[in-house]
């Protein structure tokens, strides 16, 4: 083969994203809560970009316009998209479109919005103490040996290493060996052993809440029967957890009545005092703030049925800043501010696009959803329809990869309460000779079923698949167990033997 310098011509295709395309795509796959932080930023780097004032287009809304002098505005904006038809080449007046997507509001007046910035004081929230604090000014409180005085080094230093490794369930996971070399390696004027440490570890397990410090949970039952009344039936519950945890973990109540002599009701008065107690004491300092689920779709119920609108209170309604595109009118040339005005301004009008894009695929998407599954915002999950991502597509004439960006972190309040559009989407279990019904159905009527079961004689996954096909649905019966196990529900015998200690 000689080696010889030569020309070839390849054919071939590829498919490039222009960057407004890529910036439509992310847009769409972000949560609200994302699209309000992409906003605030470019909020603070371009000037061209800012919030409509509500308020501001009440008022002129309210005033006579002159006529010349909107035409002026208008032309002046023209010279801007003359100058860079290129990548201008649609109207700045985009922020109008936005009434196509949104359903009209009463703007609300001067005095309402005062009021509105009013919070009553029963809508404020008391600090939360967190557990490491609650540990840390018990610790700073509680009289510690003088190290001065005796050959003990700082016991407090200690219980700060140990509150640093509690977590926030209240347990000590790191074991003592791997904290003395933490404190070794940035303490080494000080000479510990675990010994010691484990002295300052019984201080902190005198702490609140109880329990707190314990390396696994038996420990943690222990500390907290501890401080009880030594009833007999205390004594026994600390018994079976020192001696035989592993039978009270698997509920083998016959081999502990056995081995503890036991009847009936004085086991079932030894399960209540453990089932006072709390496996995780650090839950009760846990934070109490649930995380903010804003939704992009609200469904309301009117005369004719379901409307599906965007939340305004989601997203700021942006617009152009004309005092700056009057200031770039002005400008002659190619200069750099001209230059720097005319990125800014397609950076502003392609965010404004790309947000108006995903408003407009959400409202298509959400519309489909609730026409399909109308029967689930009248009866509830028995009535769940089943629905793929791929007919979803189909409908819209969307890629499916679409409609997944559209449906992922992306909510809808209705009466019913607030889903994520992913919630909808389930697949379906073949019937014969009637319609296919959806998983999420199934589930609901499984759990229905169980929830009115007799606490004596649970159902089992037969007995279960029996009255399903009453209700003519047709399921097999290991899908029962998995839709059961998928719930979290125990099986028919684990069921009653839970029944019969409750």
């Amino acid at each position: 083969m000689a080696l010889m310098p030569g020309l070839q011509l390849n054919m071939g295709q590829q498919l490039k994203l222009t960057p407004q395309l890529q910036q439509s795509i992310k847009i769409l796959q972000y949560s609200a809560l994302e699209v309000q932080q992409t906003i605030a930023t470019t909020l603070e780097t371009n000037f061209m970009l800012e919030l409509d004032d509500e308020f501001v287009e009440e008022e002129l809304a309210d005033e006579p316009r002159d006529e010349a002098s909107d035409e002026q505005t208008h032309a002046d904006e023209k010279e801007i998209d003359l100058e860079s038809a290129d990548k201008l080449d649609d109207d700045m007046q985009v922020d109008c479109e936005w009434e196509e997507v949104y359903t009209d509001i009463p703007v609300a007046t001067r005095s309402a919005s005062l009021d509105s910035e009013y919070t009553a004081p029963e809508n404020y929230t008391a600090a939360e103490l967190s557990l490491a604090e609650k540990l840390y000014w018990q610790a700073d409180i509680y009289p510690w040996p003088n190290p001065d005085n005796q050959e003990v080094p700082d016991q407090a230093v200690i219980a700060s290493y140990l509150i640093d490794e509690i977590d926030d369930e209240g347990y000590l996971k790191t074991p003592l060996e791997q904290i003395e070399a933490a404190i070794k390696k940035n303490e080494p004027e000080l000479a510990i052993s675990v010994e010691q440490l484990e002295q300052v570890l019984a201080v902190i397990w005198e702490f609140e809440p109880t329990g707190v410090g314990a390396r696994d949970l038996s420990e943690c039952l222990l500390l907290q029967l501890k401080p009880l009344k030594q009833t007999p039936y205390v004594v026994t519950a600390r018994k079976i957890i020192e001696d035989h945890f592993d039978l009270l973990s698997v509920r083998d109540y016959k081999r502990l009545k056995k081995i503890y002599l036991l009847d009936d009701d004085d086991l079932m008065e030894v399960i209540h005092v453990i089932q006072a107690l709390s496996p995780r004491p650090g839950r009760a300092y846990a934070s109490t703030q649930n995380e903010l689920v804003i939704p992009d779709l609200r469904l309301h119920r009117t005369a004719t049925g379901y409307m599906v609108e965007l939340n305004q209170e989601a997203f700021p309604r942006l617009s152009i800043n004309r005092a700056y595109v009057d200031m770039a009118n002005d400008l002659q040339g190619q200069s750099g501010e001209s230059k720097q005005i005319k990125e800014q301004l397609f950076e502003a009008k392609s965010l404004i696009k790309s947000i108006q894009s995903r408003g407009e695929t959400l409202l298509r998407v959400g519309r489909y959803i609730v026409e399909k599954q109308a029967r689930f915002f009248e009866e509830g999950e028995q009535a769940m329809q089943p629905m793929v991502l791929r007919d979803l597509a189909e409908a819209l004439d969307l890629h499916e990869s679409t409609i997944s960006r559209a449906t992922n972190q992306k909510y809808i309040q209705t009466p019913r309460g607030t889903f994520e559009l992913k919630y909808f989407f389930s697949t379906g279990v073949s019937q014969y000779g009637s319609d296919d019904q959806s998983a999420i159905a199934i589930k609901s009527h499984i759990k229905q079923l169980i929830e009115n079961e007799d606490p004596k004689k649970p159902l089992s996954d037969n007995k279960l698949m029996q009255l399903l096909e009453d209700k003519d649905i047709s399921v097999a019966r290991r899908t029962i167990a998995k839709y059961r196990e998928a719930m979290h529900i125990p099986s028919s015998s684990e069921r009653k033997r839970m029944n019969q200690y409750r």
